[in-house]
């Protein structure tokens, strides 16, 4: 058996070292910065126009618990989204190495700039795999919660989700949209569906004339679980996982993953080259060697500084992408939405153009405070790990 060498042996422990911070930094980043996603999540989803044509108000989170609704799915989703961006990062930078030898003759291995970026981008496209998924979890268990409370809240009234359609002479209702307020975090059933479109409502004579969408063969048992699920929002993580799958299948877990990948490059793009020109403004003439993104000295006053303009610009340029994700995401996304072009446009037309920046502050606060938490977080405990792997268990 050989003996793995010392340079094997720090390797491991590097990589060792940067999984367990990578993984407590993100579960408490993600936890601690969850309710200002839940707060640009809900705004996102707010429709307010609807809203104020039936004269009611958001029912928006109301206790802590709620506002941490769909946390789970994003904590979990962020620590697969970390460890899969250190092991592959580091598999990557190795497997592009190239052989070399430094000045005492000793053999190296070396990992270009360029292929560092290569391999950067390469874990950025695996790891994005992993937030779609659970940003879709999220989302449902958002609306979920949205419904119910909209259904404790309204119920006296009427029925948020429109299921009772025909009056007391038991003849369909026209249009009930036009009549009154229909929830959107609400499944739409084939009898809502086909209202919403212009159809005719449903009647014994003209039973499956509005067939509009493709997917409606068998009517009967999905809107029997889309009614149920209607009635009793899923509330926890798996059982959001279980209702997602029997109303959708798997294409439940993969909707928005064009518009996800185009706003992480978006964001990635943005960030690095906002950071980059303004320190090369704050310092135009640095002296520094390194020539690493962050090699310039600055201030922490500066330091603050140039988080804020980078989060802000990254707010400004991807918002727009991140709303268009969010609506592709519902629950009824690919049922009202087509594509991403097709959504901005609607949603411009419904709601205005201020409606590509709803929950543009709790985002960029979370942005923000995210970067600087993560980092510290993760200094702590590579602290602790670091001094950990030095104590002997048993000593002589």
């Amino acid at each position: 058996m050989s003996v793995p060498s010392q340079d094997n042996l720090n390797n491991g422990d590097s990589l060792l070292t940067a999984l367990v911070s990578g993984f407590f930094a993100s579960a408490v980043s993600a936890t601690f910065t969850y309710p200002l996603d839940s707060m640009k999540t809900q705004q996102q989803l707010t429709n307010n126009a609807l809203l104020k044509k039936h004269n009611l108000e958001v029912a928006y989170s109301k206790t802590i618990g709620q506002f941490f609704k769909g946390g789970s799915a994003l904590v979990i989703g962020s620590l697969f989204k970390n460890s899969a961006r250190i092991i592959l990062y580091n598999w990557l930078s190795k497997f592009m190495s190239i052989d070399t030898h430094d000045a005492n003759g000793e053999h190296r291995q070396k990992t270009s700039a360029p292929r560092m970026v290569i391999a950067g981008a390469m874990s950025g496209f695996i790891e994005t795999l992993w937030i779609i998924p659970f940003e879709n979890i999220k989302i449902t268990m958002v609306q979920n919660m949205l419904l119910h409370n909209e259904i404790i809240k309204y119920s006296d009234r009427f029925d948020v989700t429109g299921h009772y359609v025909s009056n007391k002479h038991h003849k369909p209702i026209q249009n009930i949209f036009s009549k009154q307020y229909v929830s959107p975090h609400a499944y739409l059933t084939s009898e809502l569906y086909a209202q919403l479109k212009g159809a005719r409502p449903t009647s014994k004579f003209n039973q499956g004339s509005n067939k509009i969408h493709p997917n409606y063969h068998n009517t009967t048992k999905l809107d029997s679980l889309k009614m149920k699920y209607n009635k009793s929002p899923s509330s926890t993580f798996l059982h959001t996982i279980k209702e997602m799958y029997q109303l959708k299948g798997m294409s439940a877990f993969t909707s928005g993953t064009c518009i996800t990948f185009i706003r992480q490059i978006a964001l990635s793009g943005v960030w690095l080259s906002t950071y980059n020109a303004t320190r090369q403004l704050i310092d135009p003439h640095n002296t520094s060697n390194e020539q690493s993104w962050f090699g310039h000295k600055h201030t922490a006053i500066q330091l603050v500084g140039l988080h804020v303009l980078s989060s802000t610009a990254v707010v400004l340029a991807t918002q727009p992408l991140d709303v268009i994700k969010t609506h592709l995401q519902l629950k009824n996304g690919k049922l009202v939405y087509r594509d991403s072009l097709s959504t901005a446009f609607k949603l411009f037309l419904s709601q205005g153009p201020t409606a590509m920046f709803k929950g543009a502050i709790p985002r960029g606060l979370k942005i923000l405070i995210n970067g600087g938490l993560t980092a510290a977080v993760y200094g702590k405990v590579e602290d602790l790990v670091n001094v950990a792997s030095d104590q002997q268990v048993f000593g002589e």
